[in-house]
């Protein structure tokens, strides 16, 4: 939790890199991003530093966003999963889940009649038609392709990503136990909207893409600003020398953070860049 203290290090700080998780963060409950926080990041990187959307989102949902905002650089999707530059789509990683293990995943799922999405080559493939769907499509701007044949039967190719959308809390909870009780040592799985259980390849996360880059990039952890709302920000959150939790964060992602700013929807983004870098 920011204490005075914690707050007058973090001014005056040269921050070279900020990573923004993109839902509930960056964008507010309609999904737009306001004209004050286009401006902020503009300005931020007119003045050399390098800012990054890191969302759980694919790259083809994340990339409109990007290019509204001018990035120039990388973009960290899927959770840090994939990562591809915004100017040529050049992939610079990717690390999926084996077919192995996303057909075991897929098989507890279809016993609990939950709705899957997979992800291969950046299109989105759902097992059912539905709320689920439908409630999907609206928030990311992806059409899905359903598909037709047995869910395990349809993966040949690595999954990018699974997410299971559920809203019975109890039964995805339930569900989210056994996972992590039977893959918890080989997969990443960690929540984001309240709805949805995100599951990744071993130790992928946002954090550990980001450290990875950064490290890449020749900069320090305590040049780097991170920015999120949930779960699936807590270890990029950590890793950052600012670690910054919306003001509409799950408690728990507050508690770790040094700086708490505005919600989503009082541009608390843009209110960090302008305290911090501007």
């Amino acid at each position: 939790m920011l204490i005075a203290e914690e707050e007058r290090k973090g001014i005056g700080m040269d921050y070279k890199l900020v990573a923004i998780d993109l839902d509930d963060t960056l964008l507010a409950d309609d999904l737009q991003i306001s004209e004050r926080t286009v401006e902020a990041i503009k300005e931020a990187q007119d003045g050399g530093v390098r800012v990054v959307i890191a969302t759980g989102r694919m790259h083809s949902s994340a990339l409109p966003y990007a290019k509204l905002l001018g990035l120039k650089h990388e973009l960290i999707t899927y959770n840090g999963a994939l990562v591809k530059r915004v100017g040529d789509n050049q992939t610079l990683y990717h690390q999926p889940i084996s077919v192995e293990l996303a057909r075991e995943v897929t098989e507890v799922a279809q016993e609990y009649d939950l709705h899957i999405n997979f992800y291969l080559d950046d299109l989105l493939y759902v097992n059912k038609a539905g709320a689920e769907a439908d409630y999907y499509e609206e928030v990311a701007g992806i059409k899905p392709i359903l598909i037709t044949e047995g869910a395990a039967d349809f993966l040949d190719r690595p999954s990018t990503k699974l997410l299971i959308i559920e809203d019975d809390r109890a039964k995805l909870e339930e569900v989210l136990a056994e996972l992590t009780a039977k893959f918890g040592d080989l997969l990443t799985i960690t929540t984001s909207k309240v709805n949805f259980i995100e599951i990744m390849g071993q130790q992928v996360c946002k954090g550990t893409t980001l450290a990875n880059r950064s490290t890449e990039l020749g900069i320090k952890a305590e040049e780097v600003i991170a920015i999120g709302d949930s779960y699936n920000d807590l270890e990029m959150i950590e890793y950052a020398g600012l670690g910054v939790a919306v003001g509409n964060a799950k408690d728990e992602i507050k508690e770790e953070a040094n700086y708490i700013t505005g919600s989503n929807n009082e541009e608390g983004v843009a209110q960090v860049i302008e305290k911090f870098i501007l």
